[in-house]
């Protein structure tokens, strides 16, 4: 293994006798000279941005002419010709004068190739590196409630061990509902469909593109709800170096730096690594403060080094590969014998490599990737008796995605194939009996599809239809308790092993159409299906859940979505920008917890014995719409509004015992209204973000009945601010403050838990 690091890492530093040219400068404002943070520029496909001192370079540019395009909220686009010579560099400085534009961001993630949002007959949204900057988010998934209709569970802030993202309606217990890429490789796991955001470092986020609406007839499962890409930064310069330290609420304290640099010839290296602890806090509810003695703080460690590299030359040819380990510990607050209490831990190695290059008019792309998690989770209690046990669990997903694109006339057909494998391999193995409970299974996952793109009259109209096949297979799946004792006889009727492969294949179709006669207006209407496979923790686990025990169910079949979608987007004015859309979403064979009529007695009385089935058709609709608008040339005013109706239309039980009619009952974790406002200032020496959200009520179960924990059928609505400030020192220093819910505002779960409240951040660092 040693050896495969050092010839990575020599690879990647090896220097190509090969010269190319590049072109650096700087973007200043025309009026006072001062410098433009975040301004765009772009030469062809190639998007850079600019630094807090106003800096840009591209580099592996071949000798050629080229145009230069910048750009910035609050100013007047300006274009510049620059020649290349192979071995030089092409010094510039660019002055911007007043105006208003907004930016059309190139993406990858709508049609996997490279489009201009305008161009995409769809809803996509994109987080800037000015808006990300200028957000108090400590982790990636909570700047995404900046967008209208996302929704973010993570109820303890830092101190939660799983975050969930979901959108346009769907429950936000279902991670696996939306899927989440990293520079466009897959992280969601085959075992629970979740994500790891604690994982990805909000600082080395470049940008963050979210398609909304079934995206399956690109990327097949876990795209039903919509698709997340995460994209991160790569280095500019020779050399690039940062060195930051923060300390906040809790005496929550942590350390980043980044080392990296660009060759010039071609090769980039980047090394990061972040370290972050807190002591904690409270999070369970007063009442059960006074119920168990045995409530502690809960508190996190975690640590995170990441080491790439890559090769972009031109666009013949290149590669980024990068290599990631991840280890945390987290406290969830309750203490009986052992050293740390009950806590989870996620030891996690990542490999990510992706391919791309251009022959004539084809386009290609391929990735591998493989992720193997160790997750490890002590579980204690001491109530008439004490019983400990750790759970074990190896998780891993590896796979290979392809695609090629060809343009011809007014033609780009898109097509290619995926391949994934998702394992599982866990044990609760207990210390206060003779149990070892196992349980395993494996799923393989193989998708082909194609797409055709045609642009009509000089592309007033776009016409976009795709296809989609996906077909997969579970096996090798048991669920097995060894040396049973008193602690899991009542588990012993579901064990199995030895079962007959389990198949099945989805299809998922694509239509849409969009009319934009000028950059002033567009109109897009859709039609698209998604699905979202079974994950293997229902497929061969059966345990504990809240309320009762759940059984595995090895039958399962996937959930599907179907989508109708009308959008616009208009700008009247150079400074305004307008934004709206309308989906309704038919879901059928929906996955939910069901009784199964019996109960069991696991120790603390009869509790019910719950399955995963396919028992519900499901209605959605809503609208979302968004607003920005840059009244002066500093300052940016950004807002939306998002409306959900999410119904149970028909419910099927799958036992006579099962009492329970869900019926026209709304779904769970879904706001019905929801609702942001922010603004963004910059000036010379300082820098400015404010965000104000509001979360409307949301049902706490599924029967949306009345709750003995939370006091009501509902969770209440929250109304929170957040605010940034950011400066620069010396050139090379660094200073922010963040401060999220500055009102303080008490968030609940359905267990009584409460949020951090107020968190506070201070960050100082030096950069090179």
């Amino acid at each position: 293994m040693r050896n495969i690091f050092l010839f990575i890492a020599f690879s990647f530093v090896a220097i190509s006798t090969y010269s190319q040219g590049k072109v650096e400068g700087y973007v200043k404002d025309k009026t006072d000279g001062n410098p433009i943070f975040g301004a765009h520029i772009s030469a062809g496909k190639v998007v850079k941005a600019t630094n807090g001192k106003g800096y840009f370079i591209i580099d592996n540019l071949i000798e050629g002419s080229y145009k230069i395009k910048v750009s910035a909220v609050g100013y007047s686009t300006q274009e510049i010709q620059v020649f290349i010579t192979n071995g030089k560099t092409e010094s510039v400085e660019i002055s911007l004068e007043d105006d208003y534009h907004f930016l059309d961001e190139v993406v990858v993630s709508a049609t996997r190739t490279e489009s201009r949002i305008s161009d995409i007959s769809g809803r996509v949204e994109v987080l800037s590196p000015e808006k990300l900057a200028l957000s108090s988010a400590q982790s990636i998934d909570e700047a995404l409630t900046l967008l209208s209709g996302v929704q973010n569970s993570r109820s303890f802030g830092l101190f939660s061990h799983k975050a969930t993202i979901s959108m346009r309606g769907v429950s936000g217990k279902e991670q696996a509902r939306t899927l989440v890429l990293l520079n466009g490789i897959p992280v969601n796991k085959a075992d629970g469909g979740s994500v790891n955001w604690n994982l990805i470092s909000t600082g080395e986020i470049d940008r963050i593109e979210v398609v909304k609406g079934p995206g399956s007839a690109l990327y097949g499962g876990n795209a039903m709800g919509g698709i997340i890409n995460v994209v991160t930064k790569k280095p500019n310069k020779p050399i690039e170096a940062r060195l930051t330290a923060d300390y906040g609420t809790y005496n929550t304290r942590g350390v980043k730096g980044k080392f990296a640099g660009n060759l010039q010839n071609g090769f980039y290296w980047t090394a990061n690594g972040q370290l972050r602890k807190s002591d904690g806090y409270i999070t369970q509810s007063y009442a059960d403060q006074v119920a168990n003695p045995f409530i502690v703080k809960s508190t996190f460690d975690e640590k995170v080094i990441n080491i790439g590299g890559g090769y972009n030359k031109n666009e013949m040819f290149s590669a980024d590969i990068d290599l990631t380990y991840y280890d945390d510990m987290r406290g969830t607050g309750e203490l009986v014998f052992q050293p740390l209490g009950n806590t989870t831990d996620h030891d996690t190695y990542q490999f990510r490599s992706a391919f791309s290059g251009k022959v004539g008019t084809f386009k290609w792309n391929a990735s591998l990737f493989y992720l193997q998690e160790h997750y490890k989770r002590v579980s204690e209690w001491f109530k008439d008796d004490y019983t400990w046990y750790d759970v074990l669990s190896v998780r891993s997903d590896y796979g290979l995605l392809s695609g090629v694109s060809y343009s011809f006339k007014n033609h780009t057909l898109t097509t290619g194939f995926d391949f994934r494998v998702g394992a599982v391999d866990a044990a609760d193995i207990y210390y206060t009996s003779t149990d070892k409970v196992d349980n395993r299974g494996k799923m393989n996952f193989y998708g082909i599809y194609v797409q055709d793109e045609l642009s009509l009259f000089a592309g007033k109209v776009k016409l976009v239809a795709g296809l989609r096949y996906d077909l997969a297979s579970f096996y090798d799946g048991a669920f097995i308790i060894n040396s049973p004792s008193a602690e899991t006889v009542f588990m012993d009727q579901y064990q199995f092993e030895n079962l007959e492969d389990v198949s099945w294949g989805a299809v998922s179709p694509r239509l849409s159409v969009q009319y934009k006669p000028s950059e002033m207006f567009r109109l897009f209407a859709g039609y698209g299906r998604g699905f979202r496979p079974s994950v293997l923790d229902d497929l061969c686990r059966s345990g504990r859940v809240r309320g009762g025990f759940k059984v595995a169910s090895p039958n399962l079949k996937p959930e599907y979505l179907d989508n109708l979608e009308i959008g616009t987007d208009y700008k009247p004015l150079a400074w305004l920008k307008v934004s709206a859309s309308a989906f309704y979403s038919k879901g059928t064979d929906f996955l939910y917890y069901v009784s199964t009529g019996d109960s069991i007695d696991m120790g603390f009385g009869p509790r019910p014995i719950m399955i995963r089935s396919n028992i519900s058709e499901v209605d959605i609709f809503g609208f979302e719409t968004d607003f920005s608008v840059t009244p002066i040339r500093n300052i940016n005013i950004y807002g939306n509004y998002a409306f959900a109706s999410s119904k149970i239309s028909n419910y099927k039980p799958i036992s006579i015992e099962d009492t329970n009619n869900l019926t026209g009952k709304f779904l769970t974790d879904v706001p019905m209204h929801s609702f942001a406002l922010g603004a963004m200032m910059r000036s010379r020496f300082i820098n400015a973000g404010v965000t104000c959200r509001y979360t409307g009520e949301m049902f706490v179960n599924d029967q949306n009945i009345y709750d003995e924990i939370v006091l009501s059928d509902r969770y209440p609505a929250a109304f929170t601010i957040d605010l940034k400030v950011m400066a620069e020192v010396f050139h090379y220093g660094t200073l922010s403050l963040s401060v999220q819910n500055i009102l303080d505002k008490k968030i609940y779960e359905s267990k009584g838990a409460v949020s951090p409240g107020r968190f506070i951040v201070l960050e100082v660092g030096v950069k090179y």
